[in-house]
């Protein structure tokens, strides 16, 4: 979990797992919305997109604030111990980037 400003970036957040587990959810939160484009973050395991269907990834549209949206769930969940999971920020609002943005990876051990 992470509270800050958006910032396009690679690796904003990293973690090395402890135990063997799976993504269960990704939820992120923007207090204030985007403007001029649409705000998309993604998730990664060893630096490899869970969503590999580029389209599901969480989505929170131009001047819209609230929970971002996943088109579908993301097709990779599993983790093992010694993975990295981290998260990116892959577009910010072209016009005003949101702000108190909150990340939450959701883990189950196994």
């Amino acid at each position: 979990y992470k509270l800050g400003n958006e910032v396009a970036a690679n690796h904003e957040e990293e973690w090395i797992i402890p135990f063997n587990g799976r993504i269960v959810d990704v939820i992120i939160d923007a207090e204030t919305a985007p403007a001029g484009s649409s705000s998309i973050y993604d998730v990664n395991i060893n630096g490899t997109t869970i969503y590999t269907t580029q389209g599901n990834r969480p989505t929170l549209a131009a001047d819209d604030t609230g929970y971002y949206s996943e088109s579908g769930e993301p097709e990779v969940t599993a983790l093992r111990v010694g993975d990295i999971l981290s998260y990116d920020c892959d577009q910010i609002g072209s016009g005003t980037a949101a702000t108190r943005v909150k990340v939450c990876i959701v883990v189950q051990a196994l």
